[in-house]
């Protein structure tokens, strides 16, 4: 008899019921080979003493057992793992060599280059992140409050059920005068896909632009995601500088002469991650350089909402006139991150079959959550959020610059940005990042190590510091450990 006393261990302080417990370590045994077809079972009265539980208990299990159809019992002569099941050679154990997690015997796509996975800043209480906003600030009650009424409801039913995969169409209403109002978008709800944030629509945009052996042209500094979801895609990258302007689009033009390029991918309002402003001559010439060599424009506008001293430049999917501009905002930045909400604007045929690949891999969003959003538009609330948290991100802005200003002093070198979360800090080449992060790590503070936006041509020694998620006593605190860390230069 298998040693079930060692087996079969109960949990007298679990939530799951004694002898639901041991159905489950059977059914354990079954599929890992260690019981096979037609073995027979230990009695009720035998296990219920090798395990310490009541007999009755054990009954209990093995009826579970038959009814799930794992046993069968044999009058007169007991219960039995059922004869029915195939058989299993018993699984390796991991003292075989074999880790847990590499066990399987198929093969399938590893190798994602660089590609890092997100930092899980839930479990952090202290952090300089690269530009997040302050969760605290967003009206997530009201927005949870808008959420659980709709679900209550008699028609709110209906929002449970599947939809459209283009999106709430109350919220891509909501959005599409937002955008009228807020920068001159002038569009049409048909010309709106919602999806789980901007990082959504940039993968389906690379998706239907792109073919293994294409080019992109992408700035030689950004944002790392982007560059990881074209490669993806099969894209080679044709990397172009960015100044104080934005992308250098006289550069671009030379480029265009002797290579073809299917899309540009640009960041013009605070380029990522350097916050620079792209210049309106260069986006006017921009959308004639598209016209004329026929290439997707992809306008990530990720932080559009947060300008502090200068009314914004309209977005370049406003003023393009032939149709080039593939539009992606997000609200999740403005909002909360993990409420995965932005959208997509382009030509109808080209949302459409955005669409239809969302469906593939996501088959539609959370309509209720979708639905409430709409609500807040609806109702002010976003708009005035919107307005908030501008007003505060601005003065957390002037505070932190000044900040770091005085307390790392000739150690680092910024500019102040126009807008945005975050600003771009070159520290002295003396001062090793990844060491410091390391050493802020020890010291209770988080900060990244500056990996993320180096790619083949760009390995400055700087970073993105996010400012808008710290409140000036945090931002005190984060910068005197960060100070503590530096080494002497």
């Amino acid at each position: 008899m298998l040693p079930y006393k060692t087996l079969i261990q109960v949990d007298r302080n679990s939530s799951i019921s004694l002898h639901i417990q041991v159905c489950n370590i059977f059914i354990s045994l079954i599929t890992d080979g260690t019981l096979q077809p037609s073995d027979v079972l230990p009695s009720s009265r035998i296990l219920a003493e090798l395990i310490g539980i009541a007999r009755n208990t054990v009954k209990l299990a093995y009826e579970e057992l038959i009814s799930q159809g794992w046993a069968e019992s044999a009058e007169r002569k007991g219960i039995f793992v059922l004869s029915k099941l195939p058989v299993r050679s018993k699984a390796l154990s991991i003292d075989a060599g074999i880790s847990k997690n590499d066990t399987a015997t198929f093969d399938w796509k590893k190798d994602f280059g660089k590609i890092l996975p997100n930092e899980n800043l839930q479990q952090i209480k202290l952090a300089i992140d690269d530009g997040f906003p302050d969760v605290r600030l967003a009206p997530v009650d009201l927005l949870m409050r808008e959420y659980r009424s709709l679900s209550r409801r008699y028609q709110g039913k209906n929002f449970l059920k599947y939809s459209n995969a283009m999106g709430s169409e109350n919220l891509r209403i909501a959005l599409q005068q937002y955008l009228v109002h807020s920068r001159g978008l002038n569009t049409t709800t048909d010309n709106i896909l919602i999806t789980k944030g901007s990082q959504m629509g940039i993968y389906l945009a690379a998706q239907l632009l792109l073919q293994p052996g294409d080019q992109i042209a992408v700035g030689v500094s950004n944002y790392g995601s982007a560059d990881d979801t074209f490669r993806f895609a099969g894209a080679r990258l044709l990397r172009i500088p960015v100044d104080d302007q934005g992308m250098d689009v006289d550069e671009l033009e030379k480029r265009l002469r002797k290579t073809k390029v299917k899309a540009v991918y640009i960041i013009p309002h605070h380029h990522f991650p350097t916050t620079v402003t792209m210049s309106m001559e260069r986006r006017m010439k921009l959308l004639n350089l598209a016209k004329e060599h026929r290439f997707a424009i992809i306008e990530d506008d990720y932080d559009f909402d947060f300008h502090y001293d200068n009314k914004p430049y309209v977005p370049l999917a406003s003023i393009d006139h032939h149709h080039n501009v593939i539009y992606i905002g997000s609200i999740s930045k403005t909002f909360a991150p993990a409420l995965r909400i932005g959208f997509m604007v382009a030509s109808k045929g080209f949302v459409d079959s955005a669409a239809t690949i969302r469906q593939l891999i996501d088959k539609q969003g959370d309509t209720l959550l979708e639905e409430a959003f709409a609500v807040l538009f609806n109702d002010g609330e976003m708009d005035r959020h919107f307005r908030k948290s501008l007003k505060i991100y601005k003065q957390r802005r002037n505070i932190f610059c000044e900040m770091i200003k005085g307390i790392l002093k000739e150690k680092i070198d910024f500019k102040v940005p126009e807008g945005g979360l975050g600003v771009w800090v070159n520290f002295d080449n003396r001062i090793d990042l990844p060491a410091l992060s390391l050493s802020a790590g020890r010291n209770g503070l988080y900060i990244g190590n500056g990996s993320y936006y180096q790619n083949e041509t760009f390995s400055p020694n700087a970073l993105r510091m996010g400012f808008a998620s710290l409140r000036e006593s945090e931002m005190e605190q984060a910068l005197s450990i960060l100070n503590k860390s530096l080494p002497v230069v």
